[in-house]
């Protein structure tokens, strides 16, 4: 456990209590610790001076349109670090999500899907509509469904009256709607063994993937493993302001870019973000691993706080909500915040405010100790 003990919490809010309104201003700054977001959640200034720096390294030159130039190298590396003999620039997910299925799919209909997946829910039926994919949820609000659910679909499927076959299965994790929980591992291996039996192509959805392995500790290129196709945000954890990766076998990505530029996904540069997005997925896992130590420390010293309690789900990663019982929620974000910690805002309830909390590469700027430290001094 972290040396921050009930005693020194209980002792640093007693100090601050009798200390003046602007005591923090005297204290030496601390690097700025955010607690929302996946990634560094770079500033405007801040991208454009990294991406400054990172242009005038050897070998960056502009692609077109995608095609050619060092955004084929930065796709070859992303291929390399999933496993994968191919990768391909997107400028979203929802469209790296959709062309993989409608490419897994090769004219057939019907793709298992997990009821609170993004491609069911956020994806405006995109699927259905403009792919002619018919999309069979599972598991409802649960982040794992199993290799019995998919049996019974394929069993169902195989009984109907008019033919149809299962063609493909999307697995997200981890899973957003549920605040970062991810699907069974041991489900998750029994699902792709079934699907490999019976011819079925598999797409994982790993939006966030790279946080998954930071909690699991396994590697990107293990989990993608199990699945032909992969999708990696480049956003939510890289620092690049838009952009996805997708990666597969070449059978399956060769020629995608036309399906990429039908549906009007076809920026004429992709470099300035594919720059930015190697260069923070370049140790990310490591660098994470750190972070959450971090939290695990913090997470314990302030369980020790009458005035907070710890909301995480099961099966969890980097997400869990903070309850907090304050006289002034904002009062209290705007401490924190001249300690170098920025919090976002919270839900107010009947028993407290809620505050959402990602963990992210940041907390490395700080230990759990310290920043219990800041909560107990912000109260």
């Amino acid at each position: 456990m972290s040396d921050f003990s009930r005693r020194s919490f209980l002792g640093a809010a007693a100090a601050a209590a009798g200390a003046a309104a602007g005591a923090g201003a005297a204290e030496e700054p601390r690097p700025r610790v955010l607690l929302h977001g996946d990634g560094v959640s770079l500033s405007p200034a801040e991208y454009a001076a990294l991406l400054a720096r990172l242009a005038q390294a050897p070998g960056i030159t502009p692609d077109e349109y995608g095609l050619g130039g060092s955004v084929a190298e930065h796709e070859a590396w992303f291929a390399r670090l999933l496993g994968k003999e191919r990768a391909l620039f997107m400028p979203t997910g929802t469209l790296a999500n959709h062309l993989a299925l409608r490419a897994l799919a090769g004219g057939r209909a019907r793709v298992v899907v997990q009821e609170v997946s993004h491609v069911y829910n956020d994806a405006g039926d995109s699927a259905q509509a403009l792919s002619g994919l018919s999309l069979v949820p599972l598991a409802p609000e649960q982040a794992t469904f199993g290799r019995a659910d998919v049996e019974r679909v394929l069993a169902r499927t195989a009984t109907a009256r008019v033919e149809s076959r299962v063609a493909a299965v999307s697995i997200e994790s981890p899973v957003r709607r549920l605040r970062g929980a991810t699907f069974d591992q041991g489900e998750m291996r029994a699902v792709s063994a079934l699907c490999r039996e019976k011819g079925i192509r598999l797409h994982l959805d790993g939006a966030r993937l790279f946080v998954a392995s930071a909690y699991s500790g396994l590697a990107p290129a293990d989990y993608a493993a199990l699945f032909d196709t992969v999708y990696v945000s480049l956003w939510k954890c890289f620092g690049a302001p838009q952009g996805a990766v997708l990666a597969g076998p070449a059978s399956v990505l060769e020629g995608l870019h036309h399906a990429r530029r039908m549906f009007g996904g076809a920026l004429w540069s992709f470099w300035p973000f594919a720059a930015v997005a190697r260069h923070y997925a370049e140790g990310y896992v490591d660098r994470l691993r750190r972070a959450v130590a971090v939290s695990e420390d913090f997470l314990r010293a302030v369980a020790y706080a009458p005035a907070f309690t710890v909301e995480r789900v099961a099966g969890g990663t980097n997400v869990f909500r903070l309850r907090a019982r304050l006289a002034d929620a904002e009062a209290f974000r705007r401490r924190l915040a001249a300690r170098g910690v920025d919090l976002g805002p919270g839900t107010a309830g009947a028993e407290g405010v809620v505050f959402p909390v990602q963990v992210n590469e940041t907390w490395n700027g700080t230990t759990g100790a310290a920043l219990a430290e800041a909560f107990a001094r912000a109260v």
